[in-house]
């Protein structure tokens, strides 16, 4: 009797560690939550009142299918084209909602968003465009946008864009961007805010934005790449400073709201660009790159923590070499998130999560042939190169995603997962929730902060701290003070934890329904994982 029981610990013992290797307690889940062109959301436009009411239900339908294949966030797309799926006062309604830019559609979609995203334990972030006003053709005067920053926009037909950009050169411009963006994080109970990467557009500039320099470029620009080109030394330095910024005011209002980029995911191809950062380029990589084509320059965001996270766009596959995922992720990883944030101060990391082609596995794309196994490698390489301790995927699209959320939450997401705590924000340690009573099915409690909560659900005897540490038992995360308990069945062999959440990312006190006084520590795994 003794041997089995000593077997059945030990097999139960294995089961919890590939539990923990498999699926780490802390990994960044989410989809591009797209909204031009009306991509992922809305399908239906609003016309009338029934309309309103099936587009809303269009949303809530996504969120409950990010919930049971075990996301934890979504990153919805607010504003595309200097316009608005939320209340602004300074841009048009999206005409995704009505089909009609600028019109009204009765409710106010990212309110609406925030609400029913929390409900369901999942974090929001707000997607956001900060330059592109048009990808064709011209805004018309009459618009919002117009009244409010055409002094700034600028028209583009280079052959990749032939739309319009507010330019980043004008100070007055960047201003008005972080004005824009600065109302959503102030207005809306947002998780996080992610720029998307247009910023000057694909296919470079040359004279577009010949006003902006002649007043605001100065004579003394680095020639970092020494090629001459300091015009583009000074467009990334417009692009830097507006991050910078946005990052800095974020920081004085709502320190909690990650900031992310998602940048293109080949960086550079400039053998002088990496010198000047004392990096060595991913080998066997080329292609178009962020830091010729866009000014963009991520390096340096990570560098200087202008950022709380990046997801580059990885957008290719593990068996193509020119653009191969395996070795694009070790190198943003490694390279330069685990590195950079080596040396920020005050312990800061900047996390790498980044953002597989899920719409590439039905779109007969070179390198996906295997389909949803070749989604599993990228999530294997996501895992095999932590950032700082963590990792994470933001899949795009939100549609393509949807079509392979079942086989992926029985393969790599086969439990709930907490995002990665911003640990280095948080100076205080917040008290234990208070007062949990259980009426019917329904378990309450009191705090008198904080509204964001941890549940846990494990067999008595347990220890808190080894079911804590364990995404098994973790049954959800809860914005407000209850949580229903019929899911797990009966309770007389069940102890329930409810840790304080703060918005951080971070677990304080605990507090346990239900508990065991025997209740004792199992010992930590030999090689626990980091997550």
């Amino acid at each position: 009797m003794k041997k089995i029981l000593l077997s059945l610990c030990l097999i139960l013992c294995i089961s919890l560690q590939n539990g923990l290797a498999q699926n780490p307690k802390h990994e960044f889940r989410a989809t591009w939550f797209t909204t031009v062109e009306n991509i992922d959301w809305p399908k239906t436009y609003i016309k009338n009142a029934s309309s309103r009411t099936q587009q809303q239900k269009e949303l809530t339908d996504i969120f409950d299918k990010l919930v049971a294949g075990n996301m934890n966030a979504a990153c919805m797309q607010v504003r595309s084209m200097c316009d608005a799926m939320y209340k602004s006062s300074y841009e048009p309604w999206s005409r995704a909602l009505t089909e009609e830019r600028g019109k009204d559609p009765g409710y106010d979609p990212l309110a609406f968003a925030v609400e029913e995203a929390h409900k369901r334990g999942l974090e929001l972030h707000i997607w956001v465009n900060p330059f592109r006003v048009t990808s064709s053709g011209t805004i018309s005067t009459s618009d919002k946008i117009w009244q409010n920053a055409g002094q700034w926009i600028i028209k583009y037909n280079n052959g990749s864009f032939s739309g319009q950009i507010i330019d980043p050169g004008y100070p007055e411009a960047r201003e008005y961007v972080i004005k824009v963006l600065m109302e959503i994080v102030n207005n809306y109970d947002v998780d996080g805010i992610v720029m998307d990467d247009y910023f000057y557009p694909y296919g470079g500039t040359t004279t577009e934005d010949a006003d902006s320099k002649s007043k605001y470029k100065p004579n003394n620009v680095v020639d970092v790449n020494q090629d001459g080109r300091t015009d583009d030394d000074w467009r990334r330095s417009n692009v830097d400073a507006c991050l910078k910024a946005l990052y800095d005011t974020i920081q004085s209002v709502k320190p909690w709201v990650r900031f992310g980029m998602g940048s293109f995911g080949i960086w550079s191809t400039q053998r002088k660009a990496a010198q000047a950062y004392g990096l060595t380029l991913p080998s066997g990589i080329s292609g178009l790159d962020d830091y010729e084509v866009q000014a963009c320059n991520p390096v340096e965001w990570v560098k200087n923590g202008y950022v709380d996270y990046v997801n580059p766009q990885l957008y290719w596959s593990t068996n193509i070499a020119a653009q191969d995922y395996d070795v694009l992720c070790k190198w943003w990883a490694k390279d330069v998130c685990e590195h950079f944030s080596n040396l920020l101060p005050n312990g800061k990391k900047v996390h790498h999560f980044p953002s597989p082609a899920a719409y590439k596995v039905y779109s007969d794309s070179p390198g996906y042939e295997d389909g949803v196994e070749e989604m599993k490698r990228e999530m294997d390489a996501n895992r095999a190169n932590l950032s700082s301790g963590y990792t994470g995927a933001v899949f795009y699209n939100t549609t393509s995603y949807l079509k392979m959320y079942d086989e992926l939450a029985k393969s790599h997401f086969q439990y709930t997962a907490l995002t990665p705590p911003m640990d280095w924000k948080v100076t205080d340690t917040l008290a234990a929730p208070s007062n949990l009573k259980l009426s019917g099915t329904t378990l309450t409690w009191s705090h008198p902060t904080e509204t964001r909560f941890t549940v846990y659900a494990y067999p008595k005897g347990t220890g808190v701290k080894s079911a804590s540490s364990n995404p098994i038992y973790l049954k959800a995360i809860v914005y407000g003070n209850s949580y229903n308990t019929s899911s797990l069945g009966s309770l007389t062999n069940t102890t329930i934890a409810v840790y304080t959440y703060d918005r951080y990312g971070v677990e304080h006190g605990v507090a346990l329904y239900n508990a065991d006084p025997n209740a004792t520590e199992e010992p930590e795994p030999e090689n626990p994982d980091p997550g």
